[in-house]
């Protein structure tokens, strides 16, 4: 009976412990799994042969042969005689607007942005983060705003931005824009001072050392050879762009390669400034097949600056262009290391597409197929130290680009597009968006019951805090003197570039929605409040840098404000997210209160 007894408790044991053993992966398990099948990988580095890829979600999970055996209930695509390569990343684009969803069309799945909007880069470092979501467009890097002297190179695009003119400024002058959110630190230095102001090297070498401090990489904006000594000297993580200088560049070089400075050479839009129109070639290649409905006005194709360099004649010009070229070649030939980057969307190139063009201008430099394609991904990936992309690796993001034909023959074939992955969905390259028609006037808020707008959104409390600004606010619905009304009480200070403080209304709940205004003339509104200058804000995904702004005037006396919005452009009105009104002049303290907001037919 004893003998039983124990013979019963260790079948037991045996079996509670295979109760606890991991069960084989179910069918329903698997079904969140995708399996890339029998392509020839690249993973960013080398060409491993035939493998399968298997991810889920937006993360890889392993990179082998035969993993259909192991997943026998996943998703596959079949790779068949194609070669999948990572999503490929520009590393030097100015990014407003559709950019980011027309780059990924074209395989590029992260473009690093040296100069753009700060509303803008916000809004995207928190969509880079939505790493399981299907968000249709490239992750965005920024810079934010520029390093550059009063009335520098930056200065010139209409809107006021912050400036330095003092090397003892640069640790604060860094960290406010680092608070702004930016990812690395840009700097525009020019030692010759021809075109425009420029920081002086004292300056130059005081903010690289501060960018350093706060752990953020520092890269220079240079245009000569003497610029981009001196930035090197002083300790810059790269050049940002190329130069034309005929000189021997070995000084340079040797210094670059040492200490393992990269450079971004963007000779894209050195050809273009040059005279020369790559984007037909570009446009005809990706038109040959199905896949791609490409809009040539995206190019902006034009000669940009033979003005600026004084050169007349094409012959001169493609001249010129070619010592760029040769000062790539020697720079890449002594072991600097190069990074893919475009300067889209300038004259001459457009997102994404022009990446491809890039691609085949570091080949001609003496780049093989491989370098080429390593100057698109891990290179970029390693220099700028971003996290788990610019390879085809376990626990890398799925973002990769599926070819049908092999690049490594022919740098062109990046071009033969089959498929487009991004955190593992496939993009859907002929997508359009498009924005809803207002064709009748809309009271987006009588407040006579609560803050809640024609929208269905509620008006909230606005200002440029969420940039780095201090500004502060507060808003309510108040019953005064036989009307309701939304107040607000805050103050406006002039941290941020622009500052402002008040009240926004969102066309959407998830404020991405964007509405047509095109047919809208006037925005109205009853208005009073402290004495002074206000402003409506119109946020449009069309604008270049900052909100559209339109100006008025504030007393004590409520008074109906009738604002025209018909001077601006179409283009802009065509898609619009939410509209603020705000204070937007320093102001120790101001009170506003607004009524029966309309936008008018």
């Amino acid at each position: 009976m004893k003998k039983t007894l124990i013979t019963a408790c260790v079948l037991c044991l045996f079996a509670a412990f295979f109760m606890m053993l991991p069960s084989p992966p179910s069918a329903a398990k698997q079904a969140n799994i995708t399996i890339i099948s029998d392509a020839k990988v690249f993973d960013g580095e080398r060409w491993l042969g035939i493998r399968d890829v298997a991810f889920k979600k937006s993360m890889i999970l392993e990179v082998a042969e035969n993993l259909k055996q192991k997943y026998v209930d996943a998703n596959i695509v079949d790779g068949s005689n194609q070669y999948l390569i990572p999503g490929l990343i520009d590393a030097h684009t100015h990014a407003w607007d559709d950019a980011l969803t027309q780059a990924v069309k074209f395989g590029v799945t992260t473009e690093l942005d040296m100069f753009t909007n700060n509303i803008f880069a916000s809004v995207q470092r928190e969509m880079r983060e939505q790493h399981d979501s299907d968000i249709g467009q490239a992750d965005l890097f920024s810079a934010g705003t520029l390093v550059t002297a009063p009335k520098g190179h930056g200065t010139e695009y209409g809107f006021k931005i912050a400036t330095i003119d003092d090397y003892t400024k640069a640790d604060t002058f860094v960290v406010d824009r680092i608070n702004e959110g930016s990812d690395y630190i840009k700097i525009v230095y020019d030692a010759s001072n021809r075109h425009m102001p420029s920081i002086d090297k004292k300056t130059l070498t005081a903010v690289i050392k501060a960018s350093h401090q706060q752990g953020k990489l520092a890269v220079v904006h240079i245009s000569d050879y003497q610029s981009a000594f001196d930035a090197i000297n002083a300790g810059a993580d790269g050049l940002v762009h190329g130069f034309m200088t005929k000189i021997d560049v070995e000084a340079l070089a040797t210094t670059m390669a040492e200490n393992k400075q990269f450079m971004i050479p963007t000779l894209s839009i050195l050809a273009s400034m040059m005279g020369q129109d790559r984007s037909k070639q570009l446009i005809n290649d990706f038109s040959a097949g199905s896949r791609f409905n490409i809009d040539a006005s995206k190019f902006n194709v034009k000669e940009l600056v033979p003005q600026l360099t004084g050169l007349r004649g094409k012959h001169n010009r493609a001249g010129v262009f070619k010592q760029a070229q040769v000062n790539m070649a020697a720079l890449a030939k002594a072991g600097v290391m190069i990074l893919a980057g475009t300067d889209a969307p300038n004259p001459g190139t457009a997102h994404g597409i022009s990446l491809h063009g890039e691609l085949e201008l570091l080949v001609e430099c003496g780049l093989s197929e491989n370098q080429a394609l390593m100057a698109a991904t891990s290179n970029v990936a390693k220099a700028f130290k971003l996290a788990q992309r610019g390879y085809i690796k376990r626990d890398m993001k799925a973002d990769m680009v599926l070819l049908s034909k092999d690049p490594q023959l022919d740098i062109s074939h990046t071009r033969a597009i089959v498929k487009v992955f991004k955190n593992g969905y496939e993009i859907n390259a002929n997508k359009q968006k498009f924005s809803d028609k207002l064709t009748n006037s809309v009271k987006l808020g009588d407040f006579d019951k609560d803050l809640v707008s024609a929208f269905k959104t509620t008006w909230q409390p606005t200002s440029d805090q969420r940039f780095g600004g201090n500004s502060q606010i507060s808003i309510k619905g108040e019953h005064k003197d036989k009307r309701q009304y939304l107040a607000m009480k805050g103050e406006v200070n002039a941290t941020f570039s622009y500052p402002w403080a008040g009240a926004f209304s969102s066309f959407s709940l998830d404020n991405k929605k964007a509405v047509n205004l095109e047919e809208i003339k006037t925005i109205s509104f009853d208005a009073k409040g402290s004495e002074g200058k206000y402003k409506l804000m119109i946020f449009s995904t069309k604008q270049l840098m900052r909100p559209i702004e339109v100006e008025f005037d504030v007393n004590e006396q409520w008074q109906k404000k009738t604002l025209s919005i018909s001077q601006i452009s179409p283009v802009l009105l065509s898609s619009v997210t939410g509209i603020a009104i705000v204070a937007a002049t320093p102001n120790s303290h101001f009170e506003l209160m607004i009524d029966d907001v309309w936008l008018n037919h």
